[in-house]
């Protein structure tokens, strides 16, 4: 079977074909329907465009799940009615001459390549067309010409380390893992589900990720497992490219903008010191916690959350606002101002707080904005790590802290580089930066990420690859909870500790049947997942959890591994039509009939 080693090849060709739909779906296509002609940034039209989608795709995608009518096909209306209506906003609703424009320019040119021909050349200048494009426009932007080489290579190598840094360390973990590596991912799986099976989600918030996650799962033809996971490295990308954005906004520096895109792209905030036990006992579970959470960001990088995608808007909602003081630009900025703070408040409420003292700090100048900004968001962020502590409209910030730091980076490459044109001139940033990235790559790289796996890499595969291979609602999977996220809505589910318990003590009976109208698929562990992991103490209250039990506890899910085997053995014993659906030396899933 295609899932019976890792396919590094498919996953691949599968992650090129989703980033490229992205790409497409929320870059191509809605910078031609929001040309926003008033902005003379390509990135201010980039950012502008990718909001107006997500705001669309969100809200349309939460509409029809409400209603119970999301498909691939209603998810595609709602997409191309959003670019259509942009499209004719963009023109002042005078769309009949600009559309007859475009069909009479594509009929002229359809006559004549049937009346001359399509020749070799010119269909190489029609491929050419985007390299032109760019190439002009860095010429137009950037000025190269007038660059020394020392400045040109130093530029190089700055963009290949950040752009390099960046992929690396959230795809590389969609690549090698099918699995999911952080535990609040699932839920965001099974909501994810649940709006593909046309049912509303039942929380307290409107998600956004699960919503795209679905949409790009539609569209793409791929299981919402490998949506999300890719998903997450997406918007884990575009995070650090507008942090990058708007440092740019705020400063005007561009040394400074690849400072804090670089700090956030390449994670320098892991840290692994040793805490002293001479510090107060306060002070040693505040150090603590903060090196927890930073180092637990790194996770968060690639395995993006709502809260994420909130951070995503809340950024750039302060970039798109450095537009509003200048007149013609004023009317798209405020559009797309207003679409990050609504996206901002609907998925996380408290990151306003840290925009509001930016908002405060821009009335005495953007640097002083990006002071309060950077400022406020570490300050706020750490005050949660202190013990006891009790503010729930901060643990956004908490979460969130590495963008905080990188925001702080940049202010501080700022002063200095400030200061060291007082003997370097305007070879000061240059040379800060290049310092900067020498002493990072050698003494701040990342850690190893410490990632708390759930199950084993197979059973995410062949779960998948059984919801592929039998007929939907037709067969029933029967396995630890991880699972149940995973079949939602494609097939049935059972829990396997409460399988086990209730059918152990009669498989014993030659003429006992599962009671069970479609096929099982029974998930036995030959070794026990996370049986290698000591028993730690814990709370009586956890102890009582079922999920903790039989799960999470290495002795609990040990016991169940043994009690699941020797149900399934003893079942095949006295019937023929049992077949082992995969084996390997740790997971064997049985086959009822």
């Amino acid at each position: 079977t295609v899932f019976t080693q890792p396919p590094l090849l498919i996953d691949l060709l599968t992650s090129v074909w989703v980033v490229f739909i992205f790409i497409t779906l929320f870059g191509l296509l809605p910078l031609i329907a929001f040309p926003q002609v008033s902005l003379p940034s390509l990135s201010s039209r980039v950012v502008g465009a990718f909001v107006r989608t997500v705001s669309t795709i969100a809200i349309g995608s939460i509409l029809w799940t409400k209603l119970g009518l999301f498909t691939w096909l209603t998810a595609v209306i709602v997409y191309l009615t959003g670019l259509i209506i942009g499209w004719m906003a963009s023109y002042q609703w005078e769309f009949k001459a600009k559309f007859t424009q475009v069909m009479q320019q594509i009929a002229i040119a359809t006559i004549d390549i049937f009346d001359r021909g399509l020749s070799l050349d010119q269909f190489v200048q029609w491929l050419l067309l985007p390299w032109k494009f760019g190439s002009r426009l860095i010429q137009t932007r950037f000025d190269i010409q007038q660059w020394s080489p020392p400045i040109v290579l130093l530029a190089a190598v700055s963009t290949i380390s950040i752009v390099g840094f960046t992929i690396l360390l959230r795809f590389e973990h969609p690549l090698n893992e099918f699995r999911f590596s952080h535990p609040d991912t699932y839920g965001q799986l099974l909501i994810t589900q649940k709006i593909l099976a046309r049912e509303s989600p039942e929380v307290g918030y409107l998600p956004i990720f699960s919503s795209l996650a679905a949409f790009l799962s539609a569209l793409t033809g791929t299981h919402p497992m490998q949506a999300i996971n890719l998903l997450g490295a997406i918007l884990g990308t575009i995070l650090v490219l507008s942090i990058g954005y708007t440092v740019r906004c705020l400063t005007k520096n561009g040394s400074a903008a690849l400072i804090a895109t670089y700090s956030l792209g390449a994670y320098l905030f892991t840290f692994n010191l040793p805490i002293s036990n001479r510090l107060p006992l306060t002070m040693q579970q505040w150090l603590f916690n903060l090196q927890d959470n930073l180092n637990s960001g790194l996770i968060r990088s690639w395995a993006v959350s709502d809260l994420e995608v909130g951070a995503i808007f809340a950024i750039l909602a302060l970039g798109c606002s450095t537009h509003i003081a200048r007149h013609q630009q004023r009317v798209e900025a405020t559009i797309n101002t207003i679409c990050c703070i609504l996206l901002m408040v609907t998925i996380a409420p408290s990151l306003l707080i840290p925009i509001l003292f930016a908002s405060f700090g821009m009335i005495f100048g953007r640097q002083m904005a990006l002071f309060t900004l950077s400022t406020a968001w570490v300050m706020l962020g750490c005050l949660v790590a202190v013990p006891d502590s009790n503010f729930p409209l901060l643990k956004g910030m908490f979460a969130t802290l590495p963008i905080g730091l990188s925001l702080l980076v940049s202010l501080i490459f700022v002063a200095i580089s400030a200061m060291g044109r007082l003997f370097l001139a305007n070879w000061s940033a240059p040379i800060c930066l290049m310092i900067f990235i020498a002493i990072t790559l050698n003494f701040s790289l990342p850690s190893s990420p410490q990632i708390t796996y759930l199950e084993y890499d197979a059973a995410a595969r062949k779960t998948v690859e059984i919801s592929r291979l039998f007929s939907h609602h037709q067969w029933t999977v029967v396995a630890p909870i991880e699972q149940l996220s995973q079949v939602y809505g494609r097939g049935w589910y059972q829990d396997l500790a409460q399988f086990t318990a209730k059918y152990k003590d009669r498989v014993a009976v030659p003429t006992f049947n599962f009671p069970s109208e479609t096929p099982l698929l029974v998930f036995a562990e030959k070794r026990p997942f996370n049986a290698d992991k000591l028993e730690t103490p814990v709370a009586y209250s956890v102890l009582q959890d079922l999920t903790y039990r039989h799960y999470r506890s290495p002795s609990g899910r040990t016991k169940l591994s043994q009690d699941t085997i020797q149900l399934c053995e003893t079942y095949r014993q006295h019937h023929a039509d049992t077949r082992i659906y995969y084996e390997d030396d740790r997971l064997l899933i049985y086959q009822f009939s």
